[in-house]
């Protein structure tokens, strides 16, 4: 029956697909988002729709089916772009023999650097920027709402464990954290009131997604981005009231197991899951020290033969003493040595360049649309939500290896995007005040 459903809706959004290149690449990524091959068992599930759906918008692309189309500007983002998709493919083509994973996380990986990639050519326009974070809403915030309202119908005992396409419990966590800002901005900007009330109401309940992890990595992020929101709102009592509130509605709900599981915070030192983390960072380090250009290729720690060959090793964390040598390899458990690890030094910088340049151009727009008034207010919000939810993703990113999905480079270009339509309105502005239009003789 599930299945009849999805052909009936990919039958639906097919032709839709085919009217213009901006709708295309709209279902293009809210398929990606959406994840549904988890969700189909039957003779749908063999059906590559993302695929399908970025194959259509290339089509649409070169038929030059869109009389809105935009350019690819020559920028920092879009060098960094550049550099970090070549880094990555210069990774794999070099990676340590053995690695399993390496081809079949560039294979993602090629895929969401395109995806990003071409955003400047069809998202521009205030309501094109607005369409594609209410796709960035439907696409996670759909797996947050879905959890979410089985945590509320359990009375709190549903345990959220997330599923293939986003990992565990633990990297599930922060990516819907990293969804939360975007959810409250629609709230706040939907036109219609049914709409603003359906994105908060998605947003209250993904924080019950959140706290039904048990994760402590998405609590830390999600207490991260109500700061982060609160100290960045232009209106910063109402904020606090907000977060306040917030606070109060987790204790409320929150079950006991979850209390007890986050008060082991302030006890790394003793906690065993954590002291292995500590150990996957020394080992990916340690690759990174040998490999400081390319890196091991694509998840190399989490490699049997590599971790054999590097285990013990303490690397740039040779202050810290884990207490224990694992015969059993790991994962990075952190996109930063993650990355570190995949790619080497050089790929960690570039990485790390391209989250703070898009951090530099939210307090670039925040300095811009300040000048264009009340008119670029929205533009100065949005750039705040985008922030935060790249902040959501550095802090909850310390603890899990979520570096390759696709929401962090999605959020990384339209804030990009976004710099450049703030821009287009500035210029817009400044032209119609400098040529005056002509007086009509009465």
């Amino acid at each position: 029956m599930r299945d009849l459903m999805f052909l009936g809706g990919f039958l639906v959004l097919v032709p839709l697909a085919f009217r213009n290149t901006f709708i295309a690449y709209l279902i293009w990524g809210w398929t990606g988002l959406i994840a549904i091959e988890n969700y189909l068992f039957g003779f749908m599930a063999p059906m590559k729709l993302n695929f399908t759906f970025a194959l259509i918008t290339f089509l649409m692309i070169l038929l030059k089916k869109d009389t809105e189309r935009g350019t690819i500007p020559f920028n920092a983002t879009v060098v960094l772009f550049i550099l970090f998709f070549l880094q990555g493919s210069l990774s794999a083509i070099f990676a340590y023999e053995g690695n399993r994973l390496n081809w079949f996380l560039y294979d993602r990986f090629w895929k969401e650097i395109l995806f990003a990639f071409i955003m400047p050519l069809v998202i521009v326009k205030r309501y094109r920027i607005h369409a594609f974070v209410l796709v960035m809403c439907l696409g996670m915030g759909f797996h947050g709402l879905i959890d979410g309202l089985k945590f509320f119908s359990s009375g709190g005992s549903h345990l959220v464990r997330g599923f293939v396409k986003f990992g565990d419990n633990n990297h599930f966590a922060v990516m819907l954290v990293m969804a939360i800002p975007l959810l409250l901005y629609m709230s706040s900007y939907a036109k219609h009131s049914l709409l603003r009330l359906g994105a908060l109401a998605a947003a209250i309940i993904t924080i019950a997604a959140v706290i039904g992890t048990h994760s402590r990595g998405g609590f830390v992020a999600m207490t991260a981005v109500g700061l982060w929101l609160v100290l960045t709102s232009r209106k910063r009592l109402p904020a606090l009231t907000v977060f306040i509130a917030g606070v109060i509605f987790v204790i409320a709900i929150a079950p006991s197991a979850w209390t007890q599981r986050m008060e082991t915070i302030q006890e790394a030192e003793q906690d065993s899951s954590f002291m292995t983390r500590l150990e996957a960072w020394q080992v990916s380090s340690v690759i990174a020290l040998h490999n400081p250009v390319l890196g091991g290729g694509f998840h190399a720690v989490a490699t049997q033969s590599v971790w054999d060959r590097f285990k013990g090793q303490k690397g740039l964390l040779g202050f810290v003493d884990v207490g224990f040598v694992s015969d059993v390899f790991r994962a990075a458990h952190s996109i930063y040595f993650e990355v570190l690890g995949d790619m080497g030094f050089l790929g960690f910088f570039i990485f790390m360049a391209l989250l703070l340049n898009a951090l530099k151009n939210s307090i670039q727009i925040n300095r811009m649309a300040k000048q264009g008034g009340l008119d670029l207010e929205w533009a100065l919000d949005l750039s705040r939500s985008l922030a935060a939810t790249i902040f959501a993703f550095m802090v909850g990113g310390l603890t899990v290896s979520i570096a390759y999905t696709e929401f962090i480079y999605m959020a990384v270009m339209l804030m990009e995007v976004l710099k450049q339509e703030v821009k287009r309105q500035l210029q817009a502005k400044a032209l119609s005040v400098a040529i005056p239009l002509p007086e009509i003789n009465q």
